[in-house]
């Protein structure tokens, strides 16, 4: 089993070479707090991105225009529904305000045009850092939800926006469970450092003449010894004979609560729980 070590790797470049991992913008990350003024540094050359964990409710703003049609010192690019927007400089000492709408709550942000500007930011979640043992239990539904929508847009967004994706891990491993009448390939896997996250794009294979039919909440993954449960799934649960389906589940932190951290390089066995059509469930007291 793999675990992420990439920042040691950065830092160990850093000694050894004297320069600095991350030359260019910078990319950040910062816990959310509605009782900070976060200032943002931006440019004229290139947008800066920021990303929630889920679509935002609403934005308020000063200073800042749509479209360039409409003059002000900053532009703002956001599409209602998103969990991302992204702002650049039209002036040279541009300044802006912006207040995001976000699970009830405000975060005030400023903006101000720098050499040193920022590529992206990242808000999360401060409990989710994994300071507590019961981490999945705060990784709520509407999370994982946003997640989920980050992944499968995964392609779109890094076509038009490759800066609001640059904190996202991914893989595509092709790795094959294989089961007497259908396989399972991992054809994607997405890591949400944050929320302790793995998403996996799956396709389920049936060869046979018979439709499987299979739980989709009781979908797992095995990595080497260990078992982890889905957090969250978005599959049919029926694969048609001589057929093949696409579906998604999630994965967040260990069966105890903990952070698992992950690495997207581990090879995935796919657990799929089947069932029988016809089968009757029987509840007894």
């Amino acid at each position: 089993m793999e675990l992420r070590i990439h920042h040691f790797l950065s830092l160990g470049l850093v000694l050894l070479f004297g320069v600095r991992a991350d030359a260019g913008p910078s990319v950040k990350q910062f816990p959310l707090d509605e009782r900070m003024v976060y200032e943002i540094p931006i440019s004229g050359d290139a947008p800066t991105t920021l990303m929630f964990p889920s679509a935002l409710t609403a934005i308020e703003a000063a200073n800042v225009a749509t479209s360039l049609d409409t003059p002000a010192p900053v532009l703002l690019a956001y599409t209602p529904g998103r969990y991302f927007f992204s702002v650049r400089a039209l002036e040279p000492n541009a300044r802006a305000a912006v207040n995001v709408v976000w699970k009830n709550k405000t975060y005030v942000l400023r903006f101000a045009a720098s050499a040193e500007p920022y590529g992206s930011v990242t808000f999360y979640e401060d409990e989710l850092a994994g300071k507590s043992a019961a981490l999945h239990r705060r990784v709520t539904p509407e999370v994982l939800l946003g997640l989920l929508d980050r992944a499968k847009s995964f392609a779109l967004v890094q076509g038009q926006y490759p800066e609001a994706v640059q904190q996202i891990e991914r893989a595509t491993p092709g790795s094959v469970t294989y089961y007497r009448d259908f396989r399972v390939t991992v054809e994607e896997v997405f890591r949400f450092d944050p929320e302790d996250t793995l998403i996996l794009r799956v396709r389920f294979e049936n060869t046979g003449d018979s439709e499987v039919i299979y739980q989709p909440q009781r979908l797992a993954a095995r990595v080497g010894v260990n078992v982890y449960y889905a957090s969250l799934a978005d599959a049919s649960g029926i694969v048609p004979p001589k057929a093949a389906t696409t579906g998604y589940f999630a994965i967040t932190g260990t069966p105890r609560g903990g952070r698992a951290n992950l690495s997207i390089k581990n090879n995935f066995s796919v657990i799929v729980p089947r069932v029988e059509r016809d089968a009757k469930l029987v509840v007894t007291q």
